[in-house]
């Protein structure tokens, strides 16, 4: 897998859409009404899209929907750059897991190849982020769990089955995931690089099923009677154990920033891999050191990569460095062997 830094498309600055030109966009799209009750405003996009909601601000007939567009340049102090048609790969796999399990994802409502944007609908009112709940305080096990059996679902009933041809490709995980994680904590800690190396050559190798490439707690939206998933630009045909590692991940580094929590954030951690296993054939599971070891790079490179860990301070930074080094040389078969390594460190 090489990658290439070389954008296409829209660049940062052009065509982009905000909360002053959406509605006339929408409108032109026949998503949304133009009525005198509808708004829109900016929402958090992360580093990778502009996003924006739109909708019906009392007296029309409700409708809430979100627009995302891909920017070119990620919005990162490291220059990073991706292609924005990967709003298309997002699309395809929406639609994809929608028919799998309709209630775990948004709704796609439009998608625009020239503008490299997609609409969705919104979700309602009072839902959060996980992620939020999470370093807030509220670490919910059921969510965890409804998780494990959601991405089983994902993985199981995609394996060695055709999928769309933009889901084929890999080259946009590697440049939104492998280089800036991966090969970029290898540049910056050379004395890593051989095993980093390693996992991602295994990686390449292992492409089975359907992964998400995103599957964290930011990319959860939760509400009193369900969730979402959300944000599959990098989803691909690939290695089950990165989704499971990526998740295990964020669950890890929030036990590190929020210590008096690593009980119930290493509960979250098992009711996510147990539901995971009850949902996939025995055989199908990753290895567990082999998915430790990613946990043990993904960790690393929230501290040397191009997106480090924002709420990391840093003394945590140096502990979740010394625990992700620790991992990668002597792989754990468990999960309590890594929470009580973690314990230790």
């Amino acid at each position: 897998m090489a990658s290439s830094p070389c954008p296409s498309g829209p660049g940062p600055d052009a065509d982009l859409l905000d909360a002053g030109t959406v509605l006339a966009y929408l409108a032109g799209r026949h998503v949304l009404g133009r009525g005198p009750g509808t708004v829109a405003e900016t929402l958090g996009g992360g580093v990778s899209n502009v996003v924006l909601a739109a909708g019906d601000g009392g007296g029309g007939d409700g409708r809430q929907v979100v627009v995302k567009q891909a920017l070119a340049r990620l919005r990162v102090a490291d220059e990073w750059y991706a292609p924005p048609e990967r709003a298309m790969i997002e699309a395809d796999a929406l639609e994809l897991v929608g028919r799998l399990t309709p209630a775990e994802v948004p709704r796609l409502l439009d998608r625009d190849p020239g503008r490299h944007a997609i609409t969705l609908e919104r979700a309602p009112s009072g839902w959060q982020d996980w992620k939020s709940r999470l370093l807030g305080g509220q670490a919910d096990t059921a969510v965890a769990r409804h998780l494990g059996r959601t991405l089983a679902s994902w993985h199981s009933r995609t394996a060695n089955s055709p999928l769309p041809a933009t889901l084929e490709g890999t080259s946009h995980f590697e440049l939104l995931r492998v280089d800036p994680y991966y090969r970029t904590l290898a540049r910056r800690a050379p004395e890593l690089s051989g095993p980093v190396i390693a996992l991602v050559e295994q990686m390449s190798e292992r492409r089975s099923c359907l992964v998400h490439g995103d599957f964290s707690p930011k990319n959860v939206l939760v509400g009193p009677d369900g969730l979402w998933v959300i944000d599959f630009e990098v989803a691909h045909r690939g290695d089950p154990a990165f989704d499971l590692a990526f998740m295990l991940c964020h669950l890890l580094l929030k036990s590190l920033h929020r210590p008096e929590m690593a009980g119930q954030l290493d509960a979250c951690g098992t009711e996510f891999v147990d539901a995971y296993t009850a949902g996939t054939l025995s055989e199908a599971v990753p290895p567990w050191d082999y998915v430790l070891g990613h946990v043990a790079c993904l960790v690393l490179a929230r501290v040397k990569g191009k997106s480090p860990a924002e709420y990391l301070t840093g003394a945590e930074q140096a502990r979740a460095w010394r625990l992700g080094t620790e991992v990668l040389e002597a792989r754990p078969n468990s999960l309590a062997e890594l929470y009580r390594q973690r314990d230790r460190t």
